[in-house]
């Protein structure tokens, strides 16, 4: 057994018990155990948030964020760049292994006669022959210090980190398609409230002409009611240009052409119950929401880059071998007489850089440090945008008896002063502002329920509900690379 084998499995065994640090463990948020301001921390099941849409008997709004999920163009790229980071942590796991080279030649060589040895023309000397040769070639870097070892875990929490930005841009789409949806529902509530004021003031306006022929009315009378249908109208076309506007980005949102969902200007969705949520606790909040989880991924791979970095201030053992068959003869080319081999294990040692490596470890630990203040200020900003969401949404949702009530009531005071009116008790200017009140409350009731529905979406987009997973991609063992 050639010497210098016995010190390329004694430096194996010691690359098994020596490490070059970055260690990482998994930490929990640091705020996870805290309570909740106004909602008890109660466990909730996560299938309450996988497809909350599912929920609100909308099979629109549940065919548009579905969709979305499917097709989205900026989810895809998210997933197209998973395949990337797969990739190079397969590459990094590859680079753990040696890598052995085979090789066959035929080679016509010619001597010159012009040197000393062709000059001198020894007996048997052939000026051109056929050389023919059989090999392999082995070439192994030691993970001495585990140096590897940690460029691999690196390599993993880059792919659990690309996950959880995929995950969160699934979660970004989901929610900004359903708000989209909702704005445009509300905006079509508003615009049916308009049509509603619109066809009564211009019933009103034809009355008012005919009170006018009659003498029963003046003509400031009768401007009064024109000036008030002019209003109204005036309001449409800002209405029907927001409709267009969230249909259209409906379109993009699900991955196609902007006009291909146009034809939900002309639908009006049903009036959704809103549900009331429960939240669970913070320590599943900040489980669920991808945000928190890839801060906690460039943690991690900061980390790990210590241990890479560190690697260099060790020296690199390695080993590089060779070793086949040569001869002139085609038929003698497997004889004993044609062996070769050369083992050669070498070592390299940085004795001097002039400072670059520990630079470099120093710039890693600051990353390090950077990304662990990162993961704190992601926590606790998830935190506040749940509390912030759970409040708007307690309050639209407190809301929206009180502006229902409030078009009941206006309506009933349209009623009477109509009675009024015919009775001859008020006059044209108080009939006037008893049906403004009850066209106002109609637009402020569809504006009350398009703020109730966008705080829906808002709130579940800050409990990380909604996104449904992405699959990890499957890691399979990297075989021994075999060179073409």
């Amino acid at each position: 057994m050639p010497k210098c084998l016995p010190i390329l499995l004694a430096s194996t065994l010691l690359s098994g018990c020596m490490a070059v640090g970055g260690d990482y463990d998994r930490q929990p948020p640091p705020a996870a155990q805290t309570d909740w301001i106004d909602r008890a921390n109660v466990a909730v099941a996560e299938e309450e948030f996988v497809a909350w849409w599912r929920e609100l008997g909308d099979p629109e709004l549940a065919r548009l964020i579905e969709a979305a999920l499917e097709n989205n163009l900026t989810i895809r790229q998210g997933l197209a760049r998973i395949e990337e980071a797969n990739a190079r942590r397969l590459r990094a796991r590859a680079a753990r292994y040696p890598t052995v080279s085979a090789e066959s030649s035929t080679t016509v060589l010619q001597q010159s006669l012009n040197t000393q040895l062709g000059q001198a023309q020894f007996p048997g000397f052939e000026r051109q022959y056929e050389q023919y040769a059989l090999g392999a070639a082995f070439n192994w870097q030691v993970d001495l210090w585990g140096q590897a070892r940690r460029r691999i875990d690196a390599a993993d929490a880059r792919v659990e980190l690309l996950i959880a930005a995929a995950n969160g841009a699934r979660l970004a789409i989901a929610s900004e398609t359903a708000a989209t949806y909702f704005n445009m529902a509300g905006f079509q509530q508003e615009k049916r409230a308009l049509l509603l004021g619109i066809e009564a003031q211009r019933t009103q306006l034809g009355l008012a002409e005919t009170r006018l022929e009659a003498g029963a009315i003046s003509r400031a009378q009768l401007i009064l009611v024109e000036a008030e249908l002019a209003r109204l109208e005036e309001q449409l076309p800002g209405v029907e240009a927001e409709i267009q506007a969230n249909a259209l980005a409906l379109g993009v949102l699900t991955g196609r052409l902007p006009e291909t969902e146009i034809a939900l200007v002309d639908r009006v969705p049903p009036l959704l119950e809103l549900p009331d949520i429960p939240v669970g606790t913070r320590a599943d909040l900040l489980k669920r929401r991808p945000d928190v989880a890839r801060l906690e991924r460039e943690l991690a791979v900061q980390t790990f880059e210590i241990g890479v970095a560190r690697g260099e201030l060790f020296p690199q053992l390695g080993l590089d071998a060779s070793g086949g068959f040569t001869s002139i003869d085609p038929g003698a080319i497997l004889s004993s007489d044609s062996t070769r081999f050369t083992i050669a294990p070498f070592l390299s040692w940085r004795v001097f850089d002039g400072g670059r490596v520990r630079a470099d470890i120093r710039l890693a630990q600051a990353e390090a440090r950077t990304a662990a203040l990162a993961y704190v200020e992601g926590t606790l900003t998830a935190i506040e945008e749940a509390e912030i969401a759970i409040a708007q949404y307690d309050l639209a949702r407190e809301g929206r008896p009180l502006a229902l009530r409030t078009i009941e009531l206006a309506q009933e005071n349209l009623r009477l002063a109509r009675i009024r009116f015919e009775a001859g008790e008020i006059d044209r200017f108080e009939l006037q502002n008893a049906e403004r009140t009850y066209s106002d409350s109609l637009r402020n009731g569809a504006i009350s329920y398009r703020n109730s529905t966008l705080a829906l979406a808002q709130l579940y987009a800050a409990l990380g509900g909604g996104w449904q997973a992405v699959p990890p991609p499957p890691t399979t063992p990297a075989p021994i690379p075999v060179s073409d």
